[in-house]
């Protein structure tokens, strides 16, 4: 506890000698380039001027790299920004913040981006969400991004999803809209094939929701896993 104290202290000190981390620039580039060089050296307090540029800066890519940022500082205290900035006016925005808001890992950060996967209507804001989901430990994150394979409108946020579904239980996807003639029946038989994953269906049981099967879908030349 004593080292704790003076360790505390000594960012004190420190902070009062040489001042607090500022974002800094007259452009808008400078601002962003500023943002990234206190996000690789995570000075003591840097954290607590990326959430005000999250926050405050007029200029959205400003915003959207300060959330990026913040993705290094996965701590309490930034968590109701990044949290905030998922209802940004923005959608690069809100992306960036549900992407950084995967990386808490926990069953509230998928609550929250299984709800932009519902309802924001940007795919630009539901591709972030997903990539978040991709990041986040919690098993509900695998019912969001079942959802989100299956019924997106966004092609490109389906492909996502699969991906990322993939990717949770170490295998890769390669298939991808431009390259898949009939690409509603691929998606809907990779989401098929993924249903029958064990780690899948006790997501679902866990989460207290029906796994609807869709045996049409299925596809023939895979076996579903032990």
């Amino acid at each position: 506890m004593a080292a704790v104290i003076l360790i505390a202290g000594a960012a004190l000190v420190l902070v009062n000698i040489f001042g607090r981390p500022r974002i800094k620039g007259a452009t808008s580039g400078d601002r962003i380039q500023s943002i990234c060089r206190l996000a690789d050296a995570k000075p003591f307090g840097a954290a607590g001027a990326l959430a005000e540029a999250a926050t405050r800066e007029p200029d959205v890519r400003v915003r959207q790299a300060a959330l990026v940022g913040l993705g290094r500082y996965v701590q309490p205290k930034a968590r109701s920004t990044v949290e905030q900035c998922t209802r940004d006016t923005s959608a690069p925005v809100r992306a960036a913040a549900a992407t950084t808001l995967g990386a808490y890992r926990d069953e509230a950060a998928a609550a929250r981006l299984g709800e932009m996967v519902r309802e924001d209507p940007a795919a630009e804001a539901r591709m972030g969400a997903v990539i978040g989901l991709g990041r986040c430990a919690a098993s509900e994150s695998l019912v969001w991004l079942v959802e989100a394979a299956e019924k997106d409108e966004a092609p490109e946020v389906q492909h996502q999803a699969i991906k990322e579904l993939y990717a949770k239980f170490g295998a890769q996807y390669f298939g991808e809209p431009s390259g898949v003639p009939d690409w509603p029946y691929e998606a809907a038989a990779s989401v098929e094939y993924l249903k029958s994953f064990p780690g899948v269906q006790e997501a679902f049981r866990k989460a207290g929701l029906g796994l609807v099967r869709r045996p049409e879908y299925q596809w023939k030349h895979h076996d579903e896993p032990d």
